[in-house]
């Protein structure tokens, strides 16, 4: 018995297209950053220290401690959220102004190993301290900054909110505007 061969359809052409361009874009994406898991939100690294720079006093929140697990998950799930890229960068006289100035509350995370903040940006892929301003210069864009051994990462990220931070280092009593 004779079949006749299908005939071509559009919905057929546009589903092997889907099949192979996704696969690309993924690709050349993944090669562009230089990291396969690019497309996953998920922040989740541990610092080896924190240190809260409150209006001209540092404070050490130690490892293990309430204070450093309850800032970690607050960071972490900051970062996990959307965030954006940004050319915005962390000059040196910023960064001192941030560990002394009176005005200014700022978190400074510390890794022991490089973290990558996984995104479709190539900059800002390996760092071991972030830094976050929660009052004072650039507080109000919801910068995070890496740095990278005294060196400034390349743009910063911008989440969604800072708030969080900012309302847990205040009712702890841990950082209070004098």
């Amino acid at each position: 018995m004779y079949t006749q061969p299908s005939s071509p359809s559009i919905l057929k052409m546009a589903g092997v297209s889907l099949l192979f361009l996704i696969p690309l874009i993924y690709g050349i994406i993944a090669m562009n950053t230089g990291d396969l898991l690019w497309i996953s939100p998920v922040f989740n690294a541990q610092p080896k220290t924190i240190l809260i720079h409150c209006y001209g006093e540092d404070i050490t929140l130690e490892p293990g401690t309430q204070h450093f697990v309850q800032v970690t998950d607050l960071v972490n799930s900051a970062l996990s959220g959307r965030k954006r890229w940004d050319s915005l960068s962390l000059s040196d006289v910023t960064y001192q102004d941030y560990q002394n100035d009176p005005k200014m509350m700022v978190l400074d995370l510390f890794y022991k190993e490089t973290v990558r903040v996984h995104s479709r940006y190539k900059f800002f892929s390996h760092v071991n301290e972030l830094i976050i301003p929660l009052e004072g210069r650039h507080a109000e864009t919801k910068a995070i900054f890496g740095r990278w051994l005294d060196n400034p990462a390349a743009g910063s990220f911008h989440v969604e909110t800072t708030a969080p931070l900012v309302q847990y280092l205040t009712s702890q009593g841990l950082c209070s505007q004098p």
